[in-house]
């Protein structure tokens, strides 16, 4: 494994105009606050650097290597052994072309949100409040009230990393389905074009803060990665719901706990590791498939030492 860190450092660092950075915490990177460090670190600030990226890649295929966004919906390991590539900067602009947004895929998705209503354009508002970057929301069909952010993506521009081209998905070209799509782990995400509704500006403000609230009033405050669980039988059976009635909240392993406020959220109260979430998760598993017969899904990604993911 030395050898591709050493080969990254003389022959890829110096033509890569993000950073590159060896042994990166990545904890500070996702919202749950968990993760050691990655033996590679990359920002990514051009399609140009992505390119550059994916002939090291080609030519060092052993390397395991993880796509990160904005880390809202992900579970890190303590040492990640591999390759993390991430939008920097240059990937992250946000544009307007008249009743659309090109959003790079690093952009915040509330950014996006304010952005768009300071230009009188809506239809995002029910997304408000949600952790995470553009990028990551369309990979997962990110949604809420009923609703998903596939209502509002015109196009969808990908750069695939195991072949090194660029490509643009058209929204019916892409398998939209219940908080994920089709799009390979090897497509990175570089930018997103979305339709939106013109709309006063105020009302657009209002709508946001209203979203806000509801969100607020919900859910918990500490890191987390949003619902660890995919809902069994939506709306009818909520996961949420099930664990609630096995009284799991607060209950803790380690510094990880089911929130006392949600029970479909796994908080980090502390100094939480990979170690403790997992084993909480599989208390709730077991439990809910003993009384309830259902087998519960992981919502969240979770990332092993050694590859790219479950």
């Amino acid at each position: 494994m030395e050898d591709w860190r050493r080969d990254i450092g003389k022959s890829l660092k110096p033509l890569i105009d993000g950073n590159v950075i060896m042994g990166e915490e990545i904890a500070p990177h996702t919202t749950y606050r968990i993760g050691g460090p990655a033996d590679v670190f990359i920002e990514s600030e051009s399609v140009e650097d992505l390119q550059r990226i994916s002939l090291f890649l080609t030519g060092h295929k052993d390397v395991p290597y993880q796509i990160l966004g904005g880390g809202s919906n992900v579970l890190y390991p303590e040492h990640y052994r591999g390759l993390v590539i991430h939008p920097g900067n240059g990937l992250s602009e946000i544009k307007r072309e008249g009743n659309k947004i090109l959003a790079g895929a690093g952009a915040e998705l509330m950014e996006v949100i304010k952005r768009a209503a300071d230009w009188g354009l809506g239809g995002l508002d029910f997304l408000a409040g949600i952790p995470g970057s553009i990028g990551g929301a369309v990979k997962g069909n990110a949604g809420a009230f009923g609703r998903w952010i596939s209502e509002c993506v015109d196009k969808v521009r990908i750069f695939n990393l195991s072949e090194g081209k660029v490509k643009e998905l058209e929204r019916n070209e892409i398998e939209w389905s219940y908080r994920k799509t089709n799009i390979p782990p090897t497509f990175f995400i570089y930018e997103i074009v979305l339709e939106l509704k013109t709309y006063p500006v105020m009302e657009c403000m209002d709508q946001i803060s209203r979203t806000l609230a509801q969100r607020m009033a919900k859910q918990p405050k500490e890191p987390s990665a949003g619902c660890v669980f995919v809902n069994p039988k939506p709306p009818e059976v909520t996961a949420g719901r099930l664990i609630d009635e096995l009284g799991f909240k607060g209950r803790r392993i380690g510094d990880a706990m089911c929130s006392p406020r949600h029970a479909n959220f796994i908080v980090n109260v502390g100094k939480a590791t990979q170690s403790d979430v997992l084993a909480l998760i599989r208390e709730i598993k077991e439990a809910v498939k003993e009384r309830f017969g259902y087998d519960l899904k992981e919502e969240i990604k979770i990332v092993k030492e050694t590859n790219g993911g479950t």
